[in-house]
């Protein structure tokens, strides 16, 4: 039994090795620096981040917090007209990168925008019209990106729910309010916990929003402190304390969950019937999420097809338009294909041979999703200049950093889709004289190609839109769509920036299919 095994475990070794090199070296970098570096660092730059970035946290947890479980309550426990669009409809912000909406956004509030129109027509003076650069704006933008995954976890654990613990309160005589607080909430707890952890880490790893609407937080204070100031030890202890900050949150997600979860009973379980509301309801709910949708969807949406039309009517689509739409595809495929197969062996011995150090090597290989695009750029660089000098100023250091940051995605798909295949099918295989390779290439890969080619998609497209480690990493003058929106809005060429924002979007959408595909009409979502 173990020599099938021989070779994938030391290959799985070797690409966790490599994907946690990176970390390890900001790790050191950041640990062996001179006390007066944090002094200096804590003088300039950690006494302002380290608030900022702490209240960005509990504003957008709260806002996420509050929009996604409002809204998976009403889908999940209310039946009324157009609910069975309306359920997949709010998932539509994850399309768009904050970066984008903070674009988008800042460009419909531009000095003579529609909003200011607006609100001089409605209000008169337009210098009381709240600034989208300050706190409230940047929590705004990244509420609105980032509730979906609070919606859909909790979507989840409101569908998954016992209707027989209800029928029990009911009957001793509990309220309805007592109901929603002892059970339904209680109940979904882990999923809530979850889906706030996941909005709080697409924060701290979010660079092109506050750079753009000018909020200083860790990630653009590692960007400039890597490209403005060229001090790589700076930057690896700024990191440092982000990534700190990362796992503290990650480990008092696990803490919370854990005690505050409980198991169902599953052989009696009945799924709760959702209640038919009449017209005054289905009008006030639908007008809800139609506000909801609009200023997270719709309207930053309908504004990048207008000033992308008006771009492409002056010429927009020009030769330098084509050079970074290649280039975007091009880095976006070969990081996709690259991680896709770097995670074959750890997905396959997780699945397959689930012992103490298959486990470790999942979860090292794993790593890099739960870190910031910076965190790795910087890991990426320090680890080229101490061991691999030559490769400095390479387009393959943009591609490690994709592979790091983004494996993860492909590891859980592909462990998913074989844990569903019978082991028996490969030990048939087996018996007949067919090797690991051959079993793999005939047996295992047709039967879950569409497991591997989900999983390709989502990075490829999460590579698109990757903005700080392909600022960091990307080779000189080589610019991708993601680069593109972030240079033309940050000099308010909007229309310049409308059409690759908008490419952007589309391509996130493909995703979203898939997503929408795995839930079903009605049974839930399953998290692998």
């Amino acid at each position: 039994m173990k020599a099938k095994f021989a070779y994938l475990t030391p290959l799985a070794i070797g690409i966790a090795a490599i994907a946690a090199v990176p970390v390890v070296f900001t790790l050191y970098s950041a640990v062996t620096v001179e006390p007066e570096l944090w002094k200096r660092l804590y003088d300039t730059r950690l006494k302002v981040i380290l608030p900022n970035t702490m209240k960005l946290l509990i504003s957008v947890g709260i806002l996420t917090l509050v929009i996604g479980v409002t809204t998976a309550w009403i889908v999940t426990k209310y039946d009324f007209r157009g609910k069975r669009i309306w359920e997949w409809v709010l998932i539509l912000p994850l399309a768009i990168p904050g970066y984008v909406l903070a674009y988008a956004y800042a460009s419909i509030m531009a000095p003579g925008g529609l909003a200011q129109n607006i609100w001089g027509s409605v209000f008169g003076d337009i210098s009381k019209m709240p600034s989208l650069y300050s706190f409230w704006g940047v929590s705004f933008i990244l509420s609105l990106v980032n509730y979906p995954y609070v919606y859909l976890l909790t979507r989840a654990g409101f569908l998954n729910q016992n209707v027989k613990y209800h029928e029990a309160a009911r009957m001793l005589g509990a309220s309805k309010i007592k109901r929603l607080w002892s059970i339904n909430i209680r109940m979904a707890y882990p999923a809530i916990i979850a889906g706030v952890a996941l909005a709080l880490m697409e924060v701290m790893a979010d660079f092109g929003t506050v750079a753009l609407l000018r909020y200083p937080t860790f990630t653009e204070a590692i960007y400039r402190q890597m490209t403005a100031r060229f001090d790589p030890s700076g930057a690896a202890a700024l990191a440092f304390v982000l990534v700190a900050i990362t796992f503290l949150l990650l480990n008092l997600e696990r803490y919370f969950r854990g005690r505050k979860s409980f198991e169902q009973t599953k052989g009696a379980f009945k799924s709760q019937l959702p209640k038919k509301l009449n017209f005054q309801g289905t009008i006030v709910v639908t007008v809800m999420i139609i506000l909801i949708i609009s200023f997270a969807f719709f309207i930053p949406t309908l504004m990048l097809i207008d000033m992308a039309y008006d771009a492409i009517t002056k010429g927009g689509i020009d030769s330098k338009f084509i050079e970074f739409t290649l280039n975007t595809i091009l880095v976006s495929a070969v990081g996709a294909t690259a991680a896709s197969i770097l995670a074959i062996p750890a997905a396959y011995l997780h699945a397959r041979r689930p012992n103490a150090l298959s486990k470790a090597v999942y979860y090292v290989s794993s790593l890099g999703y739960s870190l910031p695009g910076p965190v790795i750029a910087v890991g990426v660089l320090l680890t080229v200049a101490m061991l691999f000098n030559w490769l400095y100023g390479s387009i393959l250091l943009l591609f490690m950093a994709y592979v790091i940051r983004f494996m993860p995605i492909s590891l859980q798909s592909q462990e998913s889709s074989i844990s569903m295949v019978s082991k028996s099918m490969e030990d048939a295989a087996r018996t007949l004289g067919s090797g690991t390779w051959r079993i793999f290439k005939d047996i295992l890969l047709p039967l879950i190609k569409r497991g591997v080619l989900a999983g390709w998609v989502v990075v490829f497209v999460d590579c698109m839109k990757e903005l700080p480690a392909t600022m960091m990493l990307r080779p000189l003058a080589f610019d991708t769509l993601a680069v593109r929106v972030w240079v033309e809005a940050s000099e308010s060429l909007w229309e310049m920036a409308a059409l690759p924002a908008l490419l952007i979007v589309l391509a996130g959408l493909i995703p979203l299919i898939i997503i929408i595909k795995k839930m079903g009409a009605r049974n839930g979502i399953k998290i692998a």
